[in-house]
Parts: C-alpha cells; structure tokens; sequence
C-alpha cells in the first residue's frame, strides 16, 4: 500500500485555466523564494494557486502552534486554502514555498465565473477532485492502520523523492510522528 498509488497529471487543467487567464490578462507567473507565505490559515481565501514549479508545503497550525502538514505540492499543481478552488471563505490551512517557487495568483470570483462557465475545466475539476479524494483516503488509511515505521518506509518508496527534497522535521510532521521519533527509525533502518 502506497501513500498515493494514483499518479495525476494537472496539466489538462492548468493549460485551460492558463488560456483562460491569459485573455483575461491575469496570468501573472510570479517567483517566490523559499520560506515565502502565499496565504494564511484563518485569513479570507481570495486566490486559487497554481504552482508552475517548485515545492509549496500545505500545513495546519494547532492553537499551540504547532505545524501539521496537510500536503506538499510539487513541481507543477493547482491548490487553494479550501477544499473548493472557488469557495471565498477563510483557508482552512496554510501555505509555505520550500523551495523557489513559480505561482500563478487566479481571483477566486473569477476562478467561480471560469468554473461555472466552462464544460471542460468542470470535467478536467472533477478528474482532479477525485483523485484528491483518493489520495485523502489513501493518507487517512495509512495514518489510522500503518505504524510510524511503515508510513516512513512508504513514504520512501513513493515515485515523487520529495524525500530528497523535504528535511526531516517535515517528514515527521507530514507521516504523524515527531522528529525523534522519526531519527529513532531511521538509525533503526541504518542499523
């Protein structure tokens, strides 16, 4: 069992909302170095983001402060504060560039309008949804029925390597244990 057996490639989508964009001249790629905030947790969603390239850390922030992630996204995909792209309500979470990041800003009313709109982006959304909703399923599954040490392992083995790209404190984070915890398997795999 893998943490996200089903690969989905975004292109479809984002090609049509770029081309919608760009007639609409709100196609503004913009780099962000990392460590940059694109939004806030609690604060008023009023963009969609589409990541051109880099690596963008989607995470909770408990009341104690604490940082639990949701997701990463890599190289190139869609994300927004709320499960509907659309929705202009306050983000459920946060999001962080890891690295240098190229991002594309879409006003949600406009996103709505382009949505609404347009057969093919709701065809292209709903491929997209439905394999978020399997890739939830698939993380949920493997945090409530794998141990610390078989979702790290997994996480190892999936074909995306973030864990090349990611530090150790948000691999931790990200398969639900703490730092120790996780340099505690990992000197046990080195052993």
């Amino acid at each position: 069992m893998g943490l996200f057996t089903m690969i989905f490639d975004p292109s479809f989508l984002i090609d049509l909302l770029r081309q919608e964009a760009q007639v609409a001249r709100l196609w503004h790629p913009q780099r962000k170095a990392a460590g940059t905030t694109l939004f806030d947790q609690g604060a008023m969603a009023t963009h969609g983001w589409i990541l051109e390239g880099g690596l963008v850390k989607l995470s909770y922030v408990t009341a104690d402060g604490q940082d639990w992630i949701k997701s990463f996204v890599a190289d190139r995909g869609l994300f927004a504060g709320n499960t509907d792209i659309s929705a202009s309500e306050p983000n459920r979470f946060s999001a962080v560039c890891l690295e240098e990041s190229v991002v594309v800003a879409l006003p949600i009313d406009w996103l709505a309008q382009r949505i609404a709109g347009n057969p093919d982006i709701q065809s292209a959304l709903v491929a997209f949804s439905l394999w978020l909703q399997q890739r939830k399923q698939e993380r949920e599954e493997a945090l409530l029925c794998l141990s610390a040490e078989q979702r790290y392992l997994a996480f190892l083995n999936e074909p995306s390597l973030l864990a090349r790209r990611l530090r150790q404190n948000d691999i931790a984070r990200y398969i639900g244990i703490t730092a120790i915890a996780l340099s505690r398997i990992r000197k046990r795999q080195l052993a």
